[in-house]
């Protein structure tokens, strides 16, 4: 009985001195100590601005739950709380915390301490004028100004708001905001806004003021086709009567000359007068064509004088007086020879 209670005994010693010589993983209790108060005090880190990036306590909480994270990753007592469910609860948490940290872009803050601490200097002396001054714009133009330069450096620096810390872009923010909104200290921006309203007012109005002259223009031009269409149109009712001048091949007749000629061309077709009274008739028309041709109104008909000349063609002188001219020269030959014949 003695013996197999001191067997009990020695396999109970044994078991507790294996389960107290198994070492604890006290890092992941720190890392996760620390990370608790991180987040803890992020509402006195984002209002009334975000400074988390810029607080000497945030940084050291930070610092220090990565750095226990590292330990946690490298002791081998703290590997059982790694990769034993699809949680990863551990690296959700890191995961997390890192994510806050790169997104605020902190190490821009921490990485440049000097200029980030000459800007928030700036900065707060900016708002105790602002604060304390009954006529800012003036007092504290200045200050306004020293800030504002220093952002642009610190911009250029960075390539872009967006690799810059967001303690210093928040600060700038909230600035503006006051120095443009709160004080109404920002007149030349208002400056700006008015002639950019003015140049963009006339340039919104030239198109309207274009098509509304294209317009005017088009309605002008067609009124005045249709004037003068209507204008040509009662032209040619007026000259197309019965009385009016007609044109043959380009060339203007009168209707007395039209008369005269259709009296000549059924002349032609009689036969040859066989009296001298019907033959001193027929002399008198030329003469009395000729006088009426000249008689012609020139301006009206437009015609070209026709002169009955002694020597002048039957086909210059038209049907009518080269009839004429052909009777009166076969008379003066049968005179001629019959005076021949008498001698």
């Amino acid at each position: 009985m003695a013996q197999f209670v001191a067997a009990i005994g020695f396999v109970i010693a044994c078991t507790l001195a294996t389960v107290l010589a198994e070492p604890d993983c006290s890092a992941v209790h720190s890392f996760l100590r620390y990370t608790k108060e991180l987040m803890v005090s992020l509402p006195d880190h984002t209002n009334p601005v975000f400074n988390l990036c810029t607080s000497d306590i945030a940084i050291k909480k930070y610092r220090n739950a990565t750095m226990f994270y590292q330990n946690m990753t490298g002791a081998p007592e703290c590997q059982k709380y790694f990769g034993h469910n699809r949680m990863n609860v551990y690296e959700t948490i890191y995961a997390q915390l890192t994510g806050l940290w790169n997104s605020a872009n902190c190490d821009a803050c921490t990485g440049a301490v000097n200029e980030t601490a000459k800007f928030m200097n700036l900065s707060a002396t900016l708002d105790a004028c602002l604060k304390g001054s009954h006529n800012p714009c003036e007092l504290c133009d200045a200050d306004y100004q020293n800030v504002q330069q220093l952002y642009a450096q610190i911009d250029k620096r960075m390539h872009g708001p967006d690799r810059m810390c967001f303690d210093i872009a928040d600060r700038m923010n909230q600035t503006r905001r006051a120095w443009s909104g709160q004080y109404n200290c920002c007149n030349d921006k208002r400056r700006s806004m008015v002639i950019f309203a003015s140049v963009a007012s006339v340039a919104c109005a030239l198109p309207f003021v274009f098509y509304a002259l294209m317009h005017v223009i088009t309605v002008r031009r067609e009124r005045r086709r249709i004037s003068l269409l209507s204008a040509s149109s009662a032209n040619d009712e007026s000259t197309g009567g019965p009385s009016s001048s007609r044109t043959t091949n380009g060339v203007l007749r009168h209707p007395d000359m039209e008369r005269i000629m259709e009296a000549d061309c059924s002349g032609e077709e009689n036969d040859t007068p066989e009296t001298d009274d019907e033959l001193d008739e027929e002399e008198n028309i030329p003469k009395q064509v000729t006088a009426e041709v000249n008689n012609l109104d020139v301006k009206d008909g437009n015609l070209i004088d026709i002169q009955a000349e002694d020597n002048a063609s039957p086909l210059e002188t038209g049907p009518a007086v080269g009839a004429t001219f052909k009777k009166n020269f076969n008379l003066q030959k049968d005179a001629s020879d019959d005076e021949s014949l008498l001698q």
